[in-house]
């Protein structure tokens, strides 16, 4: 027995030095091929000899005629690399022809490792390169746009097999697709620390929720080392680059990085809107202030942001996210296999950059009940022409030659309105004019060689006597290239004429009350001015200084701005007051936009607490003011809440008999 037990022993023993020297021999092998990969990538390395062996794999001419090009066709996928590991890719170049204006959208670009089912970088190929609206210039390490090509010297080593894939979704042939691609045949094994190449992109089309923008959200083991972010805003201006990036590392609750503002992420500053920055690892690639869009960049070369079982990486989009506007990002990351799959990418119609911009609150043209008789008419699916139709739909018409047909808009509370009509053109359609009573107020041209946003027709200044409008629409022909009279209508915008309040008295700032050292809601606590209104009354301010009430005298555009009185990171009260004079008691409808809450008293009783909304428009919120015979108090409880302070406020006066000043001085 114990001579069986002592052949069992050394049998164990035997097994434990075989394994022993088997874990051993990998991890030599491993050492030595990862220190090859730093002696191929190190700069400093470049006097000490490589023992691999570099390969270029390209679509060099076979034929001796310098046509190095090849054609893909519409709707295919063509391989261009396939290689066989180990190895590592040190360089990627591509150029291309392409009839198709947003072929930097519609080309799909896809990379697979160790032959896996998904893809771990599948990207729009302009976008990967840094710039999704168009080819422009600019010059990194990494990625760059130059001379026409498009180049990556991000290294991508592989194990096993690396197959790299063209996905053209143009809708036509790719007549000119050149490419290099460079790799170094390695001996041995990679190490198991050596991460992939991955690359996510994502598109909100609309940021109007609020949560961040999301860049990325994955699981692994890995580190980030690269973002680019291309933003195209809907009223031109560039207030979403004060949303701040947060990183929340392995499932942790508070974030590990918390950052400032956009542009700060970028390390831009002041010169991220000036359009004056770039560098080694961030700067702009685009701004374009007629489109309200810019592109930049980011490296994480010096800075990488490691994590080893989660990531969730996201970016605000204006102050408490409250901008709307049409984010896209590209990030890449090293991380070891396999890797959380993505899902499918948007489909090319919906990835194309906005041509136009559409308003909130549009009235759906699918959605409205059009007076067309026999005439046939459906919803139609825009999702395969462009992402500009709102909810990608729109109501078309199938229209003939002298055709008729008519919308009438109800329940319309203001004296007039400007009407905006967003329409689409396209080979079939025709031209339609657009009447108010014997009026023709405007026309529809509605010939294109593609289905394409027409814009919009503005019709202005249209009254309002019955709290109706109705518009009708007549096809007068069509362009002599259009093969039909077809009308495709995406939807309506109304703008009433507004009438403003047109000046008030402020004072603030109150301090924010603070509970357990994080402020509570400053708006249900009371202050001074909501006991009584003394104009001539001085208060004390959140740094002890004494406040008074100032005179503000409302804007032409309606928007009362108090940024420049009140700093926008500090939680702070602040108060407006005016006064109404009446003839006799009535309800008046009331209409507020703002990005704070607030609180409305009208005769010291509350008639609304408004809260947070995404932008800052206009009319976000409807509420009725009673009145009586006499003056009435309009008082705003303001809440600053890091969004920049200010507000929208209009009463509707169909009668024009109302008095509105904050002096309480002119009254019939």
């Amino acid at each position: 027995m114990n001579r069986y037990l002592n052949k069992l022993n050394n049998l164990i023993t035997i097994q434990r030095v075989i394994y022993f020297l088997f874990l051993l021999l990998m991890t030599a092998c491993n050492t030595s091929n990862s220190a090859d990969l730093e002696k191929l990538l190190s700069p400093a390395a470049l006097p000490y000899l490589k023992a691999g062996k570099l390969i270029q794999v390209s679509s060099y001419c076979l034929n001796g005629r310098n046509t190095d090009q090849i054609t893909i066709a519409a709707g295919k996928t063509t391989t261009i690399l396939d290689a066989q590991g180990p190895g590592i890719i040190t360089r990627v170049w591509f150029a291309i022809e392409s009839k198709d204006p947003d072929f930097l959208r519609r080309i799909v670009f896809k990379v697979y490792w160790d032959n896996e089912d998904d893809p771990s970088i599948n990207t729009p190929l302009g976008d990967f390169f840094g710039c999704g609206f168009k080819y422009k210039p600019y010059s990194t390490s990494y990625l760059s746009m130059t001379s026409g090509g498009y180049t990556c010297f991000f290294p991508m080593p592989f194990e096993g097999n690396a197959r790299m894939e063209i996905l053209n979704e143009t809708g036509e042939d790719i007549t000119g697709f050149t490419y290099q691609i460079d790799y170094e045949k390695l001996e041995g094994y990679l190490s198991t620390n050596v991460g992939y190449l991955h690359a996510y992109w994502h598109r909100e089309i609309r940021t109007d929720y609020d949560s961040n923008y999301i860049i990325l959200k994955t699981e692994g083991i890995g580190h980030v080392v690269g973002v680019n972010l291309n933003i195209q805003s809907y009223d031109g201006s560039f207030a979403y680059l004060e949303g701040v990036e947060r990183i929340f590392i392995d499932g942790e609750k508070i974030p590990s990085i918390q950052g400032t503002g956009t542009e700060d992420y970028f390390s831009g500053g002041d010169y991220f809107n000036k359009g004056e920055f770039t560098g080694p690892y961030n700067g702009l690639i685009l701004k374009d202030d007629s489109l309200g869009r810019i592109a930049a960049y980011r490296f994480h070369i010096p800075d990488p942001i490691p994590f080893r079982k989660s990531i969730n990486f996201s970016i605000g989009h204006g102050r408490g996210n409250n901008e709307v506007a049409d984010y896209s990002s590209t990030v890449y990351w090293y991380q070891t296999e396999p890797h959380k799959k993505k899902g499918q990418i948007m489909k090319p119609g919906l990835r194309i950059p906005l041509r136009i911009v559409t308003p909130p609150n549009l009235l759906e043209a699918e959605k409205l009940q059009f007076n067309i008789g026999p005439i046939t008419s459906s919803i139609m699916d825009m999702s395969d022409y462009g992402p500009e139709w709102s909810e990608n739909k729109q109501r078309m018409i199938e229209t003939r030659d002298k055709d008729e047909f008519s919308l009438t808009l109800q329940n319309l509370q203001d004296i007039s309105y400007n009407i905006d009509i967003y329409y689409t053109k396209g080979p079939n359609y025709g031209n339609v004019g657009i009447y108010v009573g014997d009026n023709k107020v405007g026309e529809i041209n509605g010939y294109n060689p593609i289905i394409y946003p027409g814009g919009k027709i503005s019709v202005k200044n249209i009254p309002n006597p019955y709290s109706r409008i109705t518009l009708d629409f007549k096809i007068e022909g069509k362009d002599e290239k259009s093969s039909g009279y077809y009308t495709g209508l995406d939807g309506f915008d109304l703008q009433p004429k507004r009438i403003w309040v047109p000046d008030w008295y402020f004072i603030g700032p109150f301090p924010y009350p603070v509970k357990n050292e994080k402020p509570a809601s400053g708006l249900d606590s009371i202050y001074l001015p909501e006991k009584k209104i003394d104009l001539k009354q001085l208060s004390t301010g959140t740094k002890n200084e004494t406040i008074k009430w100032e005179y503000l005298k409302t804007p032409g555009n309606g928007y009362v701005s108090l940024s420049y009185l009140v700093n926008s990171n500090d939680p702070v009260i602040c108060y407006a007051v005016s006064y109404i004079y009446s003839a006799g008691d009535r309800l008046i409808p009331l209409y507020i936009g703002s990005t704070n809450a607030m609180k409305v008293f009208c005769n010291r009783k509350q008639i609304l607490r408004y809260q947070k909304q995404h932008g800052n428009h206009p009319d976000q919120e409807e509420v009725f003011l009673h009145v009586n015979k006499g003056w009435n108090e309009l008082l705003l409880k303001l809440e600053n809440n890091a969004s920049g302070l200010g507000y929208f406020v209009r009463l509707i006066d169909k009668d024009n008999i109302l008095t509105i000043n904050a002096d309480k001085t002119i009254h019939p």
